[in-house]
C-alpha cells in the first residue's frame, strides 16, 4: 500500500521515527513511577515534567528557526545526542536536582510524535512526499509512532519480571530498560546520517519574516487544547494511575499497549476519515470528544474504566493528529515549514505546562484527604 508514494527519505524517516517511539513510550512509563520509587512527592515529580515542557517549549523555537534556516537534518541529529545524554544521566545519580535536569532536557513527555524533534521531521516529511499522498504519509508515520509506541509500552510489562535478576534490585531493571531506550536512540541517530536533504529548497532568512496570520489561526486552538491535556497526559497520567488506583506497571503498561493499538487504527485510517468528512471537521470533532472523554476518564472509580475510557480517548484524538500535522505543512510555505509546525505548537506547550504540577499537587493532595 506504500509503494505509490514511498521513496529513500521517507523509509529511514519511517524507521527512525518507529524507534524513536520505542524509546520515548517506555521512558514515559519508566521515568515517573522511577521517581516515585525514589522517594519524590507527586508535586516533585509534575514540577519535572512542568519544567521538561518548558525546556521543550525553548527547543521548539529553536528548532523551527535553525531548521529553515540551516537544515532539517542537522538538527534532528543534534536533538538525538541531547535525547541520548539525558539517560546517561539516570545512571550517574539518584538525587532531585540533577535528575530533575536530566528529565527536562530528556523532554520526556510521550512517545510516537518524535519529540523536540517532531517540527524538524514533519518538514523533512512534506518535502519527501506530495500534497496527493500528504494526508496518507503522515497517516501512515503516525501509524508507526503508534506501533513503535506499543512495542515501548509493552516493554515495560516485564520490569516486575526482570528486576530479581540485578544486585541494584528494582532498580537495576529500571536501568536495563533505560539502557534499551539509550541505544534505539544512537540507533536513530544513525539513520538520520543516511537522509537526503534537499539542498537547493528556499531557506529562511529572517528570524521574525513569518506568516503570522496563518500562526495565529493555529497557535489558538492548540492552546485550548493545550490547557485539558496538561492535567492528564504523558508521564503525569501514569503516575496518576500508579497513585490514585494502585495500578502497578504492568497493569498500566497493558493499557498504554492497547489503547496505541487503538491510536495506530486510527491513524492508519484517518485519512479515509477526512474524505468523508472532511479535514478540518474531522481535526475539530477528534478534539471536542477528545475532552469530553478525558473528563469522563478523571471521574471514574476504578482502574479499569478509567483505562476503557483512555483506550477510547486515544482512538478518538488520534484521527485528528496525522491530519493536523499534514493540514500545517499543506498552508505553509516550504521555508517555514518547521518554524510553522514548531511555533504552532508553542501555545499547546506553554498551556500544558501548568498541568503536571497542578496535577501532582491534586494528586497528593486527594491521597492525604
Amino acid at each position: 500500500m506504500f509503494k505509490k508514494w514511498l521513496n529513500h527519505n521517507l523509509s529511514l524517516l519511517m524507521m527512525s521515527r518507529f524507534l524513536r517511539s520505542v524509546a520515548q513510550a517506555s521512558l514515559t512509563i519508566l521515568t515517573p513511577i522511577y521517581l516515585s520509587k525514589l522517594g519524590f512527592s507527586g508535586v516533585q515529580i509534575g514540577f519535572a515534567f512542568t519544567l521538561s515542557v518548558i525546556v521543550g517549549i525553548l527547543f521548539s523555537i529553536g528548532v523551527g528557526f535553525f531548521s529553515d534556516k540551516y537544515g532539517r537534518k542537522i538538527v534532528i541529529l543534534i536533538l538525538t545526542i541531547v535525547n541520548s545524554a539525558s539517560i546517561l544521566g539516570f545512571f550517574l545519580t539518584t538525587s532531585y536536582v540533577p535528575l530533575m535536569l536530566f528529565v527536562s532536557i530528556g523532554t520526556i513527555r510521550g512517545g510516537g510524535g518524535g519529540g523536540a524533534a517532531g517540527a524538524a521531521q514533519q518538514a523533512l516529511i512534506a518535502e519527501s512526499t506530495t500534497s496527493k499522498f500528504r494526508n496518507e504519509v503522515f497517516g501512515t508515520f503516525s501509524f508507526f509512532g503508534a506501533i513503535g509506541s506499543t512495542i515501548g509500552y509493552a516493554l515495560t510489562i516485564i520490569l516486575p519480571y526482570i528486576s530479581g535478576i540485578f544486585k541494584d534490585g528494582w532498580r537495576g531493571g529500571y536501568l536495563f530498560l533505560m539502557a534499551l531506550a539509550l541505544i534505539l536512540y544512537i540507533s536513530t541517530f544513525f539513520i538520520t546520517l543516511f537522509i537526503k536533504e534537499n539542498k537547493d529548497r528556499p531557506k529562511r532568512k529572517n528570524a521574525f519574516k513569518l506568516s503570522w496570520k496563518l500562526l495565529g489561526k493555529f497557535s489558538l486552538t492548540n492552546a485550548v487544547n493545550g490547557l485539558g491535556a496538561g492535567f492528564f497526559s504523558g508521564p503525569i497520567l501514569v503516575y496518576w494511575f500508579f497513585i490514585r488506583y494502585g495500578a502497578g506497571v504492568d497493569f498500566i503498561s497493558i493499557i498504554y499497549v492497547l489503547a496505541n493499538i487503538a491510536r495506530a487504527i486510527s491513524s492508519i485510517s484517518s485519512a479515509k476519515i477526512a474524505k468523508i468528512f472532511g479535514v478540518v471537521k474531522t481535526i475539530v470533532g477528534a478534539r471536542i470528544f477528545g475532552a469530553v472523554i478525558l473528563v469522563l476518564m478523571a471521574l471514574m472509580p476504578t482502574f479499569f474504566l478509567a483505562g476503557l475510557f483512555y483506550l477510547f480517548r486515544m482512538f478518538v484524538v488520534s484521527v485528528g493528529i496525522p491530519l493536523r500535522q499534514s493540514f500545517v505543512m499543506g498552508q505553509s510555505k516550504e521555508e517555514e515549514r518547521a518554524s510553522m509546525a514548531a511555533l504552532s505548537n508553542l501555545p499547546q506547550q506553554i498551556t500544558s505546562s501548568i498541568g503536571p504540577t497542578a496535577s501532582g499537587y491534586f494528586i497528593d493532595y486527594s491521597m492525604v484527604e
